[in-house]
């Protein structure tokens, strides 16, 4: 039987922490009927909080806790559930703070070898406990240029659904915990169980790729910090304007009344990035709204975001969304989802 301890904290989201429950509860009930024999339940879990009391979630649902965490836990995995960002980054770092006491219980407990196993923004917590440095990790998508700033030494593979680093689990954007449980299913209770379980639940097992609901323009307009440059707020301001034209530095740099490398020095001080990948970013993120709202050709999208090769387009729009302008529209754009008769 696997012991699972789901850690409760304040601001942690709410479906992070029955989701998975949930997903276990249908595991265990499939594990039961495909092994008749009384063999006991796959998971056993429980619900820890820092000082054993309940927690209030974001949502305003109170989560009870079965005890507090302690550091003789027998657990053979431990789950981080989301940790709500509605306060921005400076909440988020506010809560990260008021949890270091249980951060050499993390790294104790990897060292023993237990699973431990993060949703979401709860990657900026196994981080802040030292247990990525040197290695590699996930989580959400629009985190990326604030968790990129704190832990330089992690390499973060945003595209990725769900990633694995010496018995570190790190999972993508917050609905991710439902990929992140699958694979703990399929990990310890085989692949029968797993797909089973994705069935009955309607898990897209084969998510693996984040990069389709990416905002290009949201990973450089996080509230790590709002840039107050004059130069550069006037080139977005331009770019935005210009988004149906080719890119071109010197007329940019012509319209700033500096030189290009100029242009280039601001961008890359303030938004950590060049002109071209942020002009580039504005026209993906047109190019995504124009695919879900409309019904223009593949051409005219091309064209509206300044590119006059469909195939070239075709090409960078993959690359940035990992799935092509048709794909694309068929996954995003809104459609009748209840059929009437």
């Amino acid at each position: 039987m696997i012991a699972i301890e789901v850690w409760l904290y304040p601001q942690c989201m709410a479906s992070a922490v029955t989701g998975p429950l949930d997903v276990f509860a249908v595991a265990n009930a499939i594990w039961a009927i495909k092994n008749r024999d009384d063999v006991g339940p796959l998971f056993k879990w429980s619900l820890r909080s820092l000082d054993g009391k309940p927690v209030m979630t974001p949502a305003g649902v109170s989560l009870i806790a079965d005890g507090s965490i302690q550091a003789d836990s027998q657990a053979d995995v431990i789950i981080l559930p989301g940790i709500y960002v509605g306060n921005g980054i400076a909440g988020l770092l506010g809560n990260l703070h008021d949890m270091r006491a249980v951060f050499p219980i993390l790294r104790e407990k990897h060292r023993q070898g237990t699973v431990l196993a993060s949703n979401c923004s709860a990657t900026f917590v196994l981080a802040e406990a030292g247990l990525l440095n040197g290695g590699h990790a996930t989580t959400t998508w629009w985190l990326e240029r604030a968790f990129k700033a704190r832990y330089p030494e992690v390499q973060l593979r945003l595209a990725q659904v769900l990633n694995e680093y010496e018995n570190i689990l790190t999972s993508g954007a917050a609905t991710s915990y439902l990929n992140l449980a699958y694979y703990l299913v399929e990990r310890f209770g085989g692949q029968d169980v797993a797909t089973g379980v994705s069935k009955t639940l309607l898990i897209d097992a084969n998510r693996a790729s984040q990069m389709p609901y990416m905002q290009m323009l949201t990973l450089t307009q996080q509230d790590t910090q709002p840039h107050e440059n004059l130069l550069v707020q006037r080139a977005q301001k331009w770019l935005n304007q210009n988004h149906h034209l080719p890119f071109r530095l010197p007329a940019l740099a012509e319209h700033l009344a500096v030189s290009e490398r100029t242009v280039i020095r601001h961008f890359h001080q303030t938004l950590d990035t060049t002109p071209a990948s942020y002009a580039q970013q504005i026209k993906m993120d047109i190019a995504k709204r124009l695919l879900e709202s409309t019904t223009l050709t593949l051409e005219q999208v091309a064209e509206r975001t300044g590119y006059s090769d469909p195939s070239s387009f075709r090409r960078l729009f993959k690359r940035h969304s990992g799935l092509s302008p048709a794909s694309y529209r068929e996954q995003f754009r809104p459609a009748k989802r209840v059929v009437s008769t």
